[in-house]
């Protein structure tokens, strides 16, 4: 079964909060630490960190109902703009290292 994210909580406490009330609606919400905020680097003990509340996929949309949540679109991959700025990001770092290069060893 499918799961998506419908809460990102900055504690555990709020988190709870956000399952009991989408259990309370007889919903089905996993609570999780966010594996990015550095939680499970500690232990995973901690309540401190960022928390997801997950649900099954076809609960998504009530589940945003009852926490008042804004439905979050995905955004459109645009492969051209992804494509200029790793393009001028190469450029930059090029650049950069020819300024560099000159003021250390200046011009011979």
């Amino acid at each position: 079964m499918k799961e998506v994210a419908v809460h990102f909580a900055p504690n555990r406490m709020d988190a709870e909060v956000a399952a009991a009330a989408l259990r309370a609606e007889h919903l089905h919400p996993r609570i999780v630490p966010d594996p990015a905020s550095g939680i499970l680097a500690a232990g995973g003990t901690a309540s401190a960190g960022r928390w997801l509340v997950y649900v099954p996929e076809h609960e998504e949309a009530q589940s945003h109902e009852i926490l008042d949540e804004p439905v979050m679109e995905e955004r459109e991959d645009n492969p051209i703009l992804r494509m200029v700025t790793i393009v001028v990001s190469i450029s930059a770092l090029l650049l950069a290292t020819l300024f560099v290069a000159q003021a250390c060893y200046g011009s011979r």
